[in-house]
């Protein structure tokens, strides 16, 4: 969908499709063209609304049962279509009226129960909160690994100091029990 305004405006590329299966009849074209309608009302109230021409080679795309559901979205809006005749079907290709801006019908949400329309400042600020929260976390976390990197390298040059502290005694104690194991005799072995 698009809609631009140069000599009249112009609402759409002719049609409008939800791609996604799952999401067919939920409303959601219906919403996005209602808004487009809405922009048109109020910046060219006064400006002829160009005609949408219905092609008969969408309706392959369609299928011949959406021709009709397509019809009665359009004249929700208030667009009128002079069909041409076609073997196909009735309503398979045409154009609409010509009508002005301020003719254009559209509506209120309560239209699109399904469709639940939410201020995007509270939530961009909720977001924003969030993050800032989420970061706060993140630093907390970096600043508690950096404490227990700390600790431990503490605690591992302590260790070190003191087998550093003790080596030598350690060294001489193993060197005299060696010099008392080793003394002749000792193992009642003869001299």
């Amino acid at each position: 969908m698009s809609a631009h305004r140069s000599f009249g405006v112009t609402l759409t590329n002719g049609f409008v499709v939800v791609e996604q299966e799952s999401l067919r009849s939920l409303n959601i074209g219906s919403l996005c063209f209602n808004e487009i309608v809405k922009w048109a009302r109020r910046v060219a109230p006064d400006d002829s609304v160009m005609p949408i021409r219905l092609l008969a080679s969408h309706v392959g795309s369609y299928g011949r049962n959406n021709l009709e559901r397509r019809h009665r979205f359009y004249q929700r809006f208030g667009l009128v279509f002079e069909f041409e005749s076609e073997e196909a079907h009735p309503l398979a290709s045409g154009e609409s009226k010509e009508l002005m801006g301020r003719e254009l019908v559209s509506h209120s949400m309560t239209k699109f129960p399904n469709i639940v329309e939410i201020d995007l400042l509270p939530v961009l600020q909720c977001l924003t909160m969030k993050q800032e929260e989420l970061e706060d976390e993140a630093q907390g976390l970096k600043h508690s690994v950096a404490r227990l990197l700390d600790e431990r390298q503490r605690r591992s040059e302590v260790v070190s100091r003191v087998a550093r502290l003790f080596r030598w005694p350690a060294l001489c104690i193993a060197f005299s029990v060696g010099a008392i194991l080793a003394r002749p005799g000792h193992f009642g072995l003869p001299l």
